[in-house]
């Protein structure tokens, strides 16, 4: 009897080791792809909320050339780029381990990026603005908004993230965000896009 309840117990022990790898394993392809709503859609700035008066903002967003640097430090997702605004807005996700692998005593929040937008012999832009959120205990999430991007006039477009208030120094990363080649497409506007930019 005690042999018979001691190989159960072992039994659903592993059955039990087996289910949570599987749902850590889940759980972990789940948050690679999957972005909270509040680091997706329209960061409703002065600019884009004036464009809106009429109803419509004619926006695309396209597949990235680069979607993560070569470390695996940094994401960007969902470009949306408002033409007639000529508008950029560029989600930037970090895993938190980030601030171990800097030895940043700062959380996510308070970590320094200095982003940057450059593109063959122009002007490098910086951001006019960002929005902070975390989630899963894992990711931070920046949203950051460029102004005066003309994105018809360049072949790539690339994004640099400085971790100083440097930009004449080489960037901690470089990403290849556009490429005039690579076919967008239209992006429409959410419910919830629609309300931000009405208030």
């Amino acid at each position: 009897m005690f042999g018979k309840i001691l190989k159960l117990t072992w039994n659903l022990f592993w059955v039990g080791l087996m289910i949570f790898v599987v749902g850590m394993l889940a759980f972990r392809f789940y948050t690679l792809n999957h972005y909270p709503s509040f680091a997706e859609g329209i960061v409703a700035t002065d600019k884009l909320k004036e464009g809106y008066k009429d109803g419509n903002i004619s926006a695309i967003t396209w597949r990235m050339p680069m979607e993560l640097d070569e470390e695996g430090y940094f994401f960007v997702h969902e470009p949306i780029y408002c033409q007639d605004e000529k508008t950029l807005i560029i989600t930037i996700r970090y895993n938190d381990n980030l601030l171990n692998e800097l030895g940043s005593d700062k959380d996510g929040e308070n970590l320094l990026l200095y982003p940057s937008l450059s593109y063959e012999e122009a002007e490098r832009k910086l951001p006019l603005t960002y929005t902070y959120g975390h989630a899963y205990g894992l990711y931070s999430y920046r949203r950051y908004v460029f102004e005066n991007v003309e994105l018809s006039e360049y072949e790539h477009l690339y994004l640099n993230i400085h971790l100083e208030e440097d930009y004449e120094s080489s960037p901690f990363v470089i990403l290849d965000i556009y490429d005039s080649i690579a076919p967008t497409e239209e992006y429409k506007l959410s419910k919830k896009d629609i309300k931000a930019l009405l208030f």
